[in-house]
């Protein structure tokens, strides 16, 4: 606003009106470069202003002596650089001219209101009040418009009597005027003359059939009284003189909100968007309320209009893109992004998003190039060098599998490079090696990512749960228990914990009765973990018992039907079973679910027993 003020007081009046030479004056960016303070610009724009104003004094003193043309030609030359201050929200500068062109013109009244009101923008409430005094009175209190501005004047001026006494005026020489009879009625209720202000409605409402405003401010009247029937009485009311009254839409649906009926808001607004799908107000509501009580099935379609209507509502377009990518449209997604990253080019979460959408759609090269673009001060750095680990962790697998180590190269040399540069990232990169290297079946070299950040800060209990199972592959049962023994030190009740230790004594076939009580108290502990079930039930399958393991593992599988681990104990006890139709079945189901490389070969290892044990064609119908 300084610079821009700066440039309006030069241009305008040094070299347009008083063809002086140019001024230095310093812009935001010099004075800051400068080390300048703002009260320093200040003092120079007081300047500016007192050097225009000595020499508009004496430009409008010499054009009322010369008379005729020359008041015309500066006046109309003042007033046009004061419109056009005011188009730019330049309100000091606009009103600074026109009080030059007011003294030019004394018997305008045009000017004085328009006066008027570049002082209520600047606040200079006091100022106006006594222009618009003298205007209202001039006009013999006939300007409707005058009026209207003093009234409110009045009111933000806290001097309701005034107020009043102005639209009471107003009243009498235009009974029908709508703004009169509503702003009148407001000041009364302000006054809590609410039996008054209503009285005053239904009159007015009488004069002007047809009008739905004074039921609305009724409603909004009632409201103030905490009435809230009598409010959505009024509202209703004005809906059926006004269908197209979207206030009183607006007002019930407040009230349904607040009550947090978000659905029975929603319905309203979609009935009046659905009759008037124009309407800005409504419809950008009614976004809200749908994304407030997550109506995200629904709201795509009002979105897209809405963003429509206004392209520039920056943070509607990543709702609306992040809906296309929870309805798989994404390709829109990606448009709608770049499209907002034009507008914010430097924002961190459009980047990162892009990236994540890429990804999804498993392009992976892209996803790269925007994950490298979010800076290092960015909340999403971390995560978006994770990202990238990834990604490059899924092509070093398929390079493997196509007996090429590129892919790992590649890998192993963007986690150094990064694990230098940035520390903090040091150990989730490192767990990231360490979980390609187990997918590939190579244990040992996941065991020695994995122990030189084991003491690090992010090496919580999940990543010491991975190194417990690590070295359970390897038979180093010391170093396996070791960690969980002090996860179950901090947490004797930790679930997990117990577990763990209980499925590591079946899988070893140690001390069966101690791993039944551990992992017995951990289903007590989560009765719905599908994975402690599991461990019940392979106890089971453990001891011979296959129709008790059958029921806890069909159990676990319903709750974690990804699993590949689960699923293969189900093919297995069903196998046991000498149902080898349902083994089957299982034992495919476990191969679709495989990741990696290392459990695809576990799989395939416990099917062989089924290779192993054919039974006749007959068993296989059962």
């Amino acid at each position: 606003m300084k610079k821009q003020v700066c440039k309006v007081l030069m241009t305008f009046l040094c070299v347009t009106l008083f063809a002086c030479s140019h001024q230095s004056i310093k812009t935001d960016e010099n004075v800051s470069g400068n080390g300048k303070s703002d009260s320093k610009l200040s003092q120079e724009i007081e300047k500016i202003y007192q050097n225009a104003s000595k020499r508009l004094d004496v430009l409008v003193a010499e054009s009322k002596k010369a008379g005729g043309p020359g008041i015309q030609y500066l006046s109309t030359d003042l007033f046009l650089k004061a419109n056009d201050s005011s188009i730019r929200g330049d309100a000091r500068t606009a009103a600074f001219l026109l009080r030059y062109v007011m003294e030019l013109n004394p018997e305008d009244a045009y000017i004085q209101k328009k006066y008027a009101i570049e002082m209520i923008r600047l606040g200079e409430l006091a100022d106006a009040k006594v222009v618009l005094e003298k205007l209202f009175s001039r006009t013999k209190q006939e300007d409707e418009n005058v009026g209207l501005i003093l009234g409110g004047v009045y009111t933000t001026m806290e001097k309701e009597p005034q107020a009043q006494q102005t639209y009471r005026k107003l009243m009498t020489l235009f009974p029908k005027s709508e703004e009169a009879c509503v702003f009148l009625a407001k000041s009364l209720a302000t006054d809590k003359k609410f039996e008054e202000a209503n009285n005053l409605l239904d009159s007015c409402q009488k004069k002007s059939k047809g009008k739905a405003i004074f039921a609305y401010y009724r409603g909004k009247i009632a409201l103030v009284q905490e009435k809230r029937e009598a409010a959505v009485k009024n509202f209703q009311m004005a809906i059926q003189i006004d269908k197209t009254y979207y206030q009183a839409v607006m007002g019930l649906g407040l009230l349904r909100e607040e009550k947090e009926d978000y659905k029975g808001a929603a319905a309203l607004y979609e009935k009046f968007v659905k009759e008037n799908p124009e309407n800005y107000t409504v419809l950008s509501r009614l976004v809200q309320v749908m994304f407030a009580g997550e109506m995200f099935d629904k709201v795509l379609p009002y979105a897209e209009k809405l963003a429509g209507i206004d392209p520039s509502d920056l943070n509607l377009k990543i709702r609306l893109g992040i809906l296309y990518t929870d309805a798989k449209r994404y390709s829109d997604a990606k448009e709608l992004f770049k499209q907002v990253l034009e507008s914010v080019p430097e924002n961190d979460k459009i980047i990162y998003y892009l990236g994540a959408l890429y990804q999804q759609t498993g392009e992976f090269e892209d996803a790269v190039t925007y994950y490298s673009k979010v800076p290092n001060s960015s909340s999403l750095f971390l995560d978006s060098n994770l990202q990238i680990a990834t990604i490059l962790q899924v092509r070093a697998q398929e390079d493997h599998l196509n007996n090429s180590e590129e892919g790992l190269h590649v890998l192993l040399d963007f986690v150094k490079k990064q694990s230098a540069a940035y520390p903090e990232m040091k150990t989730e990169l490192y767990v990231n090696v360490a979980g390609h290297y187990d997918g590939m079946g190579q244990t040992e070299e996941a065991i020695k990512w994995l122990e030189p950040v084991v003491t690090g800060e992010k090496f919580g209990d999940q990543q010491r749960y991975f190194l417990a199972s690590l070295y359970e592959k390897v038979a180093d049962y010391d170093k396996s228990q070791k960690i969980v023994e002090e996860i179950l030190k901090r947490d004797p009740e930790n679930a997990h914990a117990l577990n763990f230790v209980g499925y590591s004594l079946l899988d070893r076939g140690v001390d069966l009765d101690k791993a039944l009580d551990y992992i017995v108290h951990a289903v007590k502990l989560r009765p719905d973990d599908g994975y402690i079930l599991d461990s019940l039930g392979w106890y089971y399958f453990k001891i011979g018992d296959f129709k008790k393991a059958l029921v806890h593992i069909e159990k676990a599988w319903k709750m974690q039907k990804d699993d590949v681990v689960i699923t293969k104990h189900l093919a297995q006890v069903y196998l046991k079973m000498q149902k080898l139709k349902e083994a089957k079945k299982y034992f495919v189901e476990a191969l679709k679910n495989c990741k990696v490389e290392s459990e695809r070969s576990e799989v395939m290892e416990a099917m062989e027993e089924m290779e192993d044990n054919r039974l006749p064609a007959s068993v296989l119908s059962k």
